[in-house]
C-alpha cells in the first residue's frame, strides 16, 4: 500500500493531563504521526471527531521536528510521570516509522531524560529500539504495551491488514520481559461473536498468562457514527456477511460515543473479567509497575481509582469509596490550583503538604473514611505496594 506523506512542522509536542490518567497510567503523551497506514477496520481514529483529513490510511502526517520540540520541552516540566506514546489515531511505530525514525529519535532523548515511559503498539517494529527503551527502563522505568485481541491470524490480517502478525507480536513481547520491562496487553477491542467469545478469550488469556504479561486491558468495540461505523460494516460484509444484520441491531441505538446496547456490555464486561481472573492476570496496570514514578499526590490520585474499580469488580459495594475518592480529587483539584498560579513552587511542596496532612490524621477531614486514611498512611508514607490480585499490601 503506497501512502502520501504529508510533513507537518510542530509548534507544541507534549500533551498534558489535568490529573494524571488512571487507566493508561501517564502524565503526559505524544504521537510522532498522525493517521495509520495499519488500517485497523475498527479504528476509532476514523471518526469525525478527531479531524483526520484524507484517506486514514494512505494520507499520513509525520511531525517532522517532534524529537527537537519534545527536547525543549521535556526540560520545562514541573512534575515527574509517566509519558505514553501512542493514542487511538495513529501507531508510534507503524510502517513510515522504518525510514523516517522519528520515533527511534525520540527515543534516544527520552533515555538522556528522567521521565518513564510507555508505548503502546501493535507493531514488532518497536523491537528495532529495545537496547534505547532497555536503558530508558534501568533508568526510569518503561512499559510495552500490545494489542492483541486474538490468536487467530485470519482475522487479525482482515480487520488488522497492515499490522504485525500476532505470532510477532507475542515473540516482541516475550523478549521485552527476558530483559525485566514490564509488558501489558490491550485487549481491545473484543469484536461481538467474532472474538468476544469465551473460548477467544480464554486461550488468549492462557497464552498471555505463559508468557508472564504483567496486565491485560480488556474492552469491547465502540462504532462512532459514520465513517468508523461505515468503513466497519463494510469490512464485515465482504468477510461475514451473516453477521452484518446482528451487528446493525446491536450498534441501532447510535451512540455518539459508539458503545453498543447495555444488554450486550451488562454480560461482556462480567464475563471478560470472570475468564481474565481465572488466569491471574491484573486488569489494570498494577501499582508495582508505577510505584515511584509520578509525584506521591498523583500516584495516590491513581490507586484510589484503581481500588474503586477493583473492589466493583469483587461485587464489593463502593459508594462509600467513590465518595472518598471525589472528595480527595476535590482537595487536588484546588491544592493545582495554587500550585499552577506558582511557577516557581516545585512539585515536592505538594508533597509534603499531602503527608503532614496524613501525619497529624487531617487527611481525615477529606477523606473521611478511617480504613481508607490507614491504607493511604501504608501506601504514601510507609510506601508499601498493593497487590492488585491479592488485594493486600505488600
Amino acid at each position: 500500500m503506497s501512502i502520501i506523506k504529508h510533513y507537518k512542522e510542530i509548534k507544541k509536542a507534549i500533551r498534558k493531563t489535568k490529573f494524571a490518567d488512571w487507566y493508561f497510567i501517564s502524565k503526559y503523551s505524544f504521537s510522532p504521526y498522525m493517521a495509520c497506514e495499519h488500517a485497523c477496520k475498527y479504528c476509532d481514529g476514523r471518526a469525525e471527531k478527531y479531524y483526520v483529513e484524507g484517506d486514514y490510511e494512505k494520507d499520513i502526517i509525520i511531525r517532522k521536528n517532534l524529537p527537537d520540540i519534545l527536547a525543549i520541552e521535556l526540560k520545562k516540566l514541573r512534575e515527574p510521570g509517566t509519558i505514553s506514546i501512542g493514542s487511538g489515531i495513529s501507531d508510534p511505530y507503524q510502517p513510515v516509522e522504518t525510514e523516517q525514525e522519528i520515533m527511534r529519535k525520540c527515543a534516544e532523548i527520552l533515555a538522556e531524560n528522567n521521565f518513564s515511559v510507555s508505548v503502546l503498539t501493535k507493531s514488532s517494529l518497536v523491537g528495532r529500539d529495545i537496547a534505547i527503551w532497555k536503558k530508558v527502563h534501568e533508568k526510569n522505568g518503561f512499559t510495552l504495551m500490545f494489542s492483541i485481541t486474538t490468536l487467530d491470524d485470519t482475522i487479525r490480517k482482515i480487520f488488522e491488514p497492515n499490522a504485525s502478525s500476532v505470532d510477532e507480536r507475542l515473540e516482541t513481547l516475550a523478549t521485552f520481559k527476558s530483559l525485566g520491562i514490564p509488558v501489558g496487553v490491550l485487549s481491545m477491542p473484543f469484536l461481538p461473536y467474532l472474538t468476544d467469545t469465551n473460548e477467544n478469550i480464554s486461550n488468549l488469556m492462557k497464552k498471555l498468562s505463559k508468557l508472564g504479561v504483567d496486565f491485560v486491558l480488556p474492552n469491547g468495540l465502540t462504532l462512532r457514527p459514520g465513517k468508523q461505523k461505515e468503513i466497519f460494516f463494510k469490512t464485515l460484509k465482504t468477510h461475514f456477511p451473516q453477521l452484518l444484520h446482528k451487528y446493525q441491531a446491536l450498534y441501532s441505538n447510535n451512540l455518539q460515543s459508539g458503545m453498543p446496547l447495555y444488554s450486550y456490555r451488562k454480560n461482556l464486561y462480567p464475563r471478560m473479567g470472570k475468564i481474565i481472573s481465572e488466569y491471574s492476570i491484573p486488569i489494570n496496570i498494577p501499582h508495582y509497575i508505577y510505584k515511584g514514578k509520578f509525584a506521591l499526590y498523583d500516584e495516590l490520585y491513581i490507586i484510589l481509582c484503581h481500588l474503586k474499580k477493583l473492589y466493583f469488580r469483587k461485587g464489593v459495594e463502593i459508594t462509600s469509596i467513590q465518595k472518598c475518592v471525589e472528595r480527595y480529587k476535590n482537595w487536588l483539584i484546588e491544592e493545582k490550583k495554587f500550585f499552577n498560579r506558582r511557577r516557581k513552587l516545585h512539585y515536592i511542596y505538594l508533597e509534603e503538604k499531602l503527608k503532614r496532612l496524613i501525619k497529624t490524621d487531617e487527611i481525615f477531614d477529606i477523606i473521611q473514611n478511617k480504613k481508607l486514611c490507614e491504607f493511604i498512611k501504608k501506601i504514601v508514607l510507609e510506601r508499601m505496594t498493593f497487590d492488585y490480585i491479592g488485594l493486600n499490601l505488600k
